[in-house]
């Protein structure tokens, strides 16, 4: 080999590591697919740790509702992690009314630093994703299908590792009311995809009669999004959309649903790499379920279980939805009551505390932040704010 015959491979391993660590997520899959030496650097555990401090864990707030003013409000703010402590003082406001003079934006999801709201009023229902770090966004255009009720609609945004593509999946529920059974109601389901860089929207094929709901937004794991549905039967199902093939599954959900639960005070959230099912129908405890094995039904284990009682002083538990956002590196759960407050919880200390972080009401969402620019993706008119 020449002088002038070298390569990324001729470095020294710390400044390659160095090099890699910094990679935007789509480059960095791309490089580690066609390169095995690169695959085996990006396991390295020095890896790990400087990938992790280049981009470090955050949990993402998306404030809709402020109660120091009568007035709605859209407001970025950061929760920032540390190894072994969480700092719960919320940083870097980024007031998004200033630049987007419309009623409440809702958070979807993040991926890769790349962060999806929703905003809809009347006829009018549409998609932002925005990166908080380069203060980037691209508006999508309208999708097809008014949402109007009865008729519901909900969303999710998730990063496809086969294609290296960033999808937006629009879920779009047809209410039925069967003549033949007294008018009982129930759903068939479409999804509407948009992949990031193509400009338009596909309807995937194939439609499943399930209800989505319209409040929870889908969960990623695995290449896959996530909701916790009813069938036209009101039995409880997990389903999946495969962001490669853009197929639905479905698949039986944690134990403990019955008919009576109304509302259904049941959620679907991530506990580590697993799905978990975050259940607080009963009045005397909380608890979560979680998935071992993915798809494997006799794999569900009750993983947490907080007893409420006087003596506990936590009836401020009962009786509302709750979300799982993040396994601490303690073992420490961050969970969001509501679109109210945080809590913590330590399983195996069996300590509660409650985190007032916002004065209104606010979505969640676990991020890490990333400088990969909007600009990459071809069709799409990238603003700046």
């Amino acid at each position: 080999m020449s002088d002038e015959e070298t390569s990324l491979m001729d470095l020294p391993s710390p400044i390659l590591l160095q090099i890699l660590s910094t990679l935007p997520p789509t480059t960095l899959l791309y490089v580690k697919s066609i390169s095995k030496s690169y695959l085996n650097l990006t396991l390295d555990s020095e890896f790990t740790k400087l990938s992790r401090s280049a981009s470090p864990a955050s949990i993402i707030i998306n404030q809709f509702n402020s109660n120091r003013t009568a007035s709605r409000t859209n407001t970025l703010k950061f929760l920032k992690f540390a190894v072994d402590n969480f700092d719960h003082d919320p940083i870097d406001d980024l007031d998004l009314q200033i630049y987007f003079p419309v009623d409440s934006f809702f958070l979807v999801g993040s991926v890769h630093g790349f962060v999806c709201f929703n905003y809809f009023f009347g006829d009018v229902d549409r998609i932002y994703i925005l990166n908080p770090t380069t203060r980037e966004y691209i508006i999508l255009p309208d999708p097809q299908r008014v949402r109007k009720w009865p008729n519901l609609v909900t969303y999710g945004f998730g990063f496809d590792p086969v294609r290296f593509e960033y999808k937006v999946v629009r879920i779009y529920q047809d209410e039925i009311r069967d003549d033949d059974t007294n008018g009982f109601r129930y759903y068939k389901s479409e999804a509407q995809v948009y992949t990031i860089g193509k400009g338009y929207w596909r309807i995937s094929a194939g439609n499943v009669m399930f209800c989505f709901g319209c409040r929870a937004y889908g969960v990623k794991l695995y290449g896959k999004l996530h909701w916790l549905v009813s069938d036209a039967s009101q039995n409880e199902l997990i389903c999946s959309f495969n962001l490669e093939n853009e197929l639905f599954e479905s698949f039986p959900t944690a134990p403990g649903y019955t008919e009576e639960n109304c509302p259904n005070l049941r959620s679907l959230g991530v506990f580590g790499r697993c799905l978990c099912v975050c259940d607080n129908n009963a009045d005397t405890h909380f608890e979560v379920w979680v998935m071992k094995e993915y798809r494997v039904t006799d794999s569900w284990v009750k993983e947490i279980v907080i007893n409420i009682s006087p003596e506990c002083n936590n009836y401020w538990l009962c009786y509302e939805m709750i979300n799982m956002l993040k396994v601490l590196d303690d073992g420490e759960v961050l969970f969001l009551w509501r679109d109210d407050f945080f809590f913590l919880h330590h399983p195996v200390k069996k300590t509660l505390k409650r985190l007032d972080v916002c004065e209104g009401n606010f979505l969640a969402s676990s991020h890490v932040s990333s400088s990969f620019s909007l600009k990459n993706f071809e069709a799409e008119v990238v603003n700046v704010f």
